[in-house]
């Protein structure tokens, strides 16, 4: 089984504003024994020959990935071509995917309540995505990703976990492995198969406030709500909540 992570950002990335390198990430992910590695930035594929290399020196198959957008609505994309930032609607997700058939799409955090989430565009598209996420993001009480879970069940669709990992040391918080060849077109055949098994848990509002003031810290000004929102909502997440623990709002 390889220990898979198809869900990160680092410094470079448009939307975010990430402290930790591409190179500091493949270390860390090394550290933690990662055999396969996609950087998946906002709207940028950050791969290079020379960063798949560096990749290699660790043991890390690194394929490359991106965050996209359609129509403002966030799509994973991994093991995909610099042709892949062309791509601007559903009709045209369906001819990349056609002339790519060892690429991945996965729909990130499709049900959680902000704009940039799928949504009902998933539920649309089904059949243009190989994969739902299912994020970290949840605690014992509240779980937004409960609604894509029984819609993976529903078209059996494999779940994918992540750690959609914006701070360094949360990239092992959850995480995926895959049952395939230490090859990108073997992965990515795997996990169209469901030949895997995640590893991830319920975390506490007050470990979930940590992330997320965290988070703040290393985001501009100028994005800080379209960067948040793909995460969660903490304020509407926790008046749901009797507890109270913590209490994040953003204003945009």
């Amino acid at each position: 089984m390889l220990k898979v992570q198809l869900h990160t950002h680092v410094k470079g990335d448009p939307i975010d504003r990430i402290p930790h390198t591409a190179k500091d990430l493949i270390k860390e992910a090394a550290r933690l024994n990662y055999d396969v590695l996609a950087i998946t930035c906002h709207r940028k594929r950050i791969f290079t020959k020379s960063l798949e290399r560096f990749a290699k020196k660790h043991n890390i198959l690194l394929p490359p990935g991106i965050e996209f957008e359609i129509n403002g609505k966030h799509i994973l994309g991994i093991n995909v071509d610099k042709n892949i930032t062309k791509v601007t609607s559903f009709e045209k997700l369906a001819a990349y995917r056609k002339s790519h058939p060892n690429c991945l799409i996965i729909a990130p955090h499709p049900f959680f309540p902000t704009k940039e989430c799928l949504q009902k565009d998933l539920i649309n598209n089904i059949q243009l995505f190989d994969a739902i996420e299912n994020s970290f993001f949840y605690t014992k009480s509240k779980n937004y990703n409960d609604q894509a879970l029984a819609l993976a069940k529903r078209w059996r669709k494999p779940v994918i976990s992540t750690a959609d990992c914006h701070i360094l040391k949360h990239l092992d918080i959850a995480f995926t492995e895959v049952d395939a060849r230490k090859t990108a077109s073997s992965v990515v055949k795997a996990i169209k198969a469901g030949k895997l098994k995640n590893s991830h848990q319920p975390s506490s509002y007050f470990k979930l406030g940590k992330i997320f003031t965290s988070m703040l810290c290393n985001i501009s000004n100028s994005s800080l709500a379209q960067s948040v929102r793909p995460f969660c909502n903490i304020s509407y997440m926790l008046q749901s909540n009797k507890t109270h623990l913590i209490h994040a709002k953003i204003h945009s």
